[in-house]
């Protein structure tokens, strides 16, 4: 380089500098690096975002499944409570008589010392079971008194027991009333175990 003054030597600034084929090439590599990485967290974040999406929808779906569950195993125990029902009201009218000396032979077997047991039931068998009650008793050892009370309030296949010093209940509503319960229990006990995956964590 030349100045009015002279030649002048060249400085760092002013240098041209020659660049090789390999500096080429390894500025090239470098650049295309820099824009695949730049590229490849465009993909991931994009990735990210769709999985998410995807989880929100998948997480929708176990909750309506768990409504339909729950809808499904509320409809069935319904229908099964009244049929349940049907069926208990319709044995106990056709086999109330039965009912009532099951119950009768069950007790006195825990109860042969007692002097006199007093049966109550539904007027429509209070005529009719006395002797089949003092049979199936005499058979379980038992050897007190037994007396057969029509009680009005009683349906068929009902009977209270009473010896004095205690008193045992059967009627169909209580009946009723505990199959309903258990039912009851078991679709608390299906709907506490279903479906409760959260899959929006991260």
């Amino acid at each position: 380089m030349f100045t009015k003054t002279g030649a002048t030597p060249p400085s760092a600034s002013n240098r041209r500098k020659v660049l090789t084929d390999e500096d080429v090439a390894a500025a090239h590599a470098a650049g295309f690096a820099e824009g695949q990485a730049a590229e490849l967290v465009k993909v991931e974040r994009a990735t990210s975002e769709s999985l998410r999406s995807i989880a929100r929808m998948m997480q929708m779906m176990l909750g309506r499944l768990n409504e339909e569950a729950h809808s499904l195993r509320q409809d069935a125990t319904e229908v099964a409570l009244a049929a349940a029902r049907s069926v208990a009201h319709d044995a106990l009218d056709a086999y109330g008589a039965d009912r009532v000396e099951a119950i009768v032979a069950s007790a006195v077997a825990h109860l042969r010392d007692t002097p006199r047991l007093v049966v109550r039931v539904s007027p429509d068998l209070a005529e009719t079971i006395e002797e089949r009650l003092i049979g199936c008793a005499r058979e379980a050892g038992f050897t007190g008194e037994i007396a057969v009370r029509p009680d009005p309030q009683a349906q068929t296949g009902d009977c209270t027991l009473d010896w004095g010093d205690g008193r045992i209940v059967h009627d169909r509503t209580s009946a009723l009333a505990e199959i309903e319960t258990s039912a009851q229990n078991w679709l608390a006990s299906a709907d506490a175990e279903g479906l409760s995956l959260d899959m929006t964590q991260t």
